[in-house]
């Protein structure tokens, strides 16, 4: 099957086939050739240099990676021509003949599996953590959820040992307890008035974060829990929440939509390595 064929059936089992616009969209074909056969698919949250080292490794020839390829959005590069870091990671895909496709308003769009239409992503995060069964509201694109009470540091690792992490920053009362734990989109200044209503509205003791401003929610909740109340935040980042999404997308659903090519998931790795003062 061509590379091409797949990203095409792909497509048709979202909801945003026909809706999002596939001249502007930022799922594009970032780099290689799509009219050629596909030897293996493998998925990530970012086609990192060691992901493309892995997948030539394992045989793919195909990456689908749900960020951009080349640090900015869109993945323009004409002002990179002369970056030695884009030329060797050129010279790389080029030498291994992968390919590497953009899927994120796709699968955000929410995709068809099992007769149900969900947010891979975050549908993906709560199979990967086994949280469907606690999602308040709609399990298609779950965001908040109630937890069987749980000690906030307890709750932390359980999130490091899912995600294989190394770490994880905190705020707040990581001395308390987690029950309601919510996870906004963006946490990143102008829209977060929104968000902190929408924590004291829902009673959440808990933030898992993805990106996160120290000047908005983030003091909010560190007053919160000086004045006493169980206010926390797990700032785990937005590669590390999301890449379990691609974990699943490739281990429970693409499976479905083409059983004849070997798929695997490759964790893009922690973006994040903790320093602790000596």
């Amino acid at each position: 099957m061509k590379i091409s064929e797949i990203i095409e059936i792909v497509k048709k089992n979202c909801k945003g086939y026909g809706v999002i616009d596939d001249a502007t969209t930022r799922d594009q074909v970032l780099y290689g050739d799509t009219d050629k056969e596909c030897t293996g698919i493998v998925t990530t949250i970012y086609a990192s240099y060691d992901v493309i080292q892995k997948a030539h490794a394992l045989g793919a020839n195909f990456i689908i990676a749900h960020e951009a390829l080349f640090w900015n959005h869109g993945d323009h590069t004409d002002w990179l021509q002369e970056n030695e870091t884009f030329q060797l990671k050129k010279q790389l895909l080029d030498e291994t003949g992968i390919t590497v496709w953009r899927d994120h308003d796709y699968i955000h769009s929410t995709i068809l599996h099992e007769n149900e239409w969900v947010d891979g992503i975050f549908y993906g995060l709560a199979y990967e953590l086994g949280w469907l069964d606690y999602v308040v509201g709609s399990k298609g694109t779950p965001m908040l959820y109630d937890i069987p009470e749980t000690p906030t540091r307890e709750l932390a690792q359980y999130l490091m040992e899912k995600m294989n992490l190394k770490g994880m920053k905190t705020m707040g009362n990581i001395d308390g307890f987690s029950k309601r734990v919510y996870l906004p989109t963006h946490i990143i200044g102008p829209f977060d008035n929104k968000e902190l209503s929408f924590v004291e509205e829902n009673h959440v003791d808990t933030v898992l974060a993805m990106e996160i401003t120290d000047f908005t929610l983030a003091i909010y909740m560190r007053d919160g829990a000086q004045a006493g109340l169980n206010k926390s935040i797990l700032a785990a980042g937005h590669f590390n929440i999301e890449e379990p999404g691609m974990k699943w997308f490739a281990e429970q659903h693409l499976p479905l939509l083409i059983p004849d090519l070997p798929i695997t998931f490759v964790q893009a790795g922690d973006s994040y390595t903790m320093l602790l003062r000596k």
